[in-house]
């Protein structure tokens, strides 16, 4: 089974659909823009900002650059953006549309970039980091001497809960470090001055290369951590504040302790029947890694069937995995819907894409807050599900 995460186009939209005053162009068919567009609905309805050539017949004869030219100018007309990213697709490669020097011709105020993104050429992975290449020409400064600001890289726009994870995260830095840019939840301008950072933290693999390029560039030191779910993640964002920023966080870090205990403390009981509990995990790599951490070192539970999905070939390998498993529980995306209702046990949503459950609360998955809506929905979905809800009054 291959989903969008094989495919280029769709990391592509991950990286660039976060910049908030930007505008996507999508040089494809329609079914490029419906189907990354139908990902991104849920998360936000007032929010579209990506539109499309719509390759047709004609195009696919004659060349469709005159149709990209157009649609060049109506997005600039229309929209009025800080930028805007002209993504390819496969069939605008295939046929051999000269997308670089028709993007040339637009040098004007407002940024056209070009971004390769046809889905045969690498999957969604891949799709990021080139999305990345095409930004680092444009980013400007340097670390400010003596300056405490950190950005984040290696989000997707349409990550789950991002809007929140992003809000939880720039409280538990508190007063001591700001939080200068994040990839990809931030407008042109903080995604142009991110080298003005003095850390990046890198959330995912995908945008380890990019973090590279900014130590060589600019000197900005670099740190990968996973997912910062659990106590256990918010200490590891605080050392690498401490290691690198020589700021302190003790009092901060025991706050969240005694705040998420005092929350999970009215259902004690019910936690307890988790420990042992064993559970399928599946997710991108920061994010799968995080989630593990929480499940085995918090929870007690027993991750039984694990994968990243930058290491997977065809999401059936994991699916396998998972029926030989024990797992009463399985945490990952929309896509392992139909594998959870086969094996008759809940699904968490927590990785991209989530695309039929919406978040209107504001709760996030990050902080002391973010361990209590975890907990929440790891609890109401073995209640609700028959063959568990036993377990817990044991």
């Amino acid at each position: 089974m291959r989903t969008p995460r094989g495919c280029k186009l769709f990391g592509a939209q991950q990286a660039l659909g976060g910049i908030r005053d930007g505008i996507i162009l999508f040089h494809s068919v329609i079914g490029c823009n419906f189907g990354s567009m139908s990902f991104h609905v849920p998360a936000d309805m007032r929010d579209i900002r990506q539109t499309c050539t719509v390759i047709n017949d004609s195009d696919i004869i004659f060349s469709g650059e005159d149709s990209l030219r157009k649609a060049i100018h109506n997005a600039l007309d229309l929209f009025h953006p800080s930028v805007l990213f002209v993504v390819s697709g496969c069939v605008s490669e295939i046929i051999g549309d000269d997308i670089a020097t028709v993007v040339s011709e637009f040098s004007g105020s407002v940024p056209v970039i070009y971004v390769e993104a046809a889905g045969f050429r690498g999957d969604s992975k891949s799709g990021y980091e080139a999305a990345c290449w095409a930004l680092l020409p444009y980013l400007q400064g340097n670390p400010v001497e003596g300056g405490n600001a950190v950005n984040l890289l290696g989000l997707g726009g349409d990550d789950y809960r991002i809007q929140e994870d992003v809000a939880a995260f720039q409280r538990l830095l508190g007063e001591q470090v700001a939080l200068h840019t994040v990839l990809s939840h931030c407008s042109w301008e903080e995604m142009r001055t991110a080298p003005q950072a003095n850390l990046n933290l890198v959330l995912n693999e995908q945008a380890l290369p990019l973090a590279k390029a900014m130590q060589e560039r600019f000197g900005i030191p670099y740190e990968p951590i996973s997912y910062p779910y659990g106590v256990t993640g918010v200490k590891e964002v605080y050392s690498a504040l401490g290691r690198h920023l020589e700021v302190e966080y003790q009092t901060e870090c025991q706050e969240i302790e005694r705040s998420a205990a005092e929350g999970a403390s009215k259902v004690y009981p019910y936690l307890q029947a988790l420990y042992g509990m064993p559970a399928a995990v599946i997710g991108s790599g920061g994010r799968a890694d995080g989630m593990r951490r929480f499940l085995e070192q918090e929870l007690g539970m027993e991750v039984v069937c694990f994968c990243r999905r930058e290491e997977l070939r065809d999401l059936e390998d994991f699916f396998m995995l998972a029926r030989q498993s024990e797992a009463a529980l399985l945490f990952g995306s929309s896509f392992e819907l139909e594998l959870a209702e086969e094996l008759g046990i809940p699904l968490i949503r927590y990785d991209y894409p989530v695309f039929d459950e919406i978040s209107l609360t504001g709760n996030p998955f990050v902080g002391a807050v973010g361990i209590l809506s975890l907990l929440e929905s790891i609890l109401n979905s073995v209640m609700q599900t028959p063959s568990l809800k036993g377990a817990l009054y044991q």
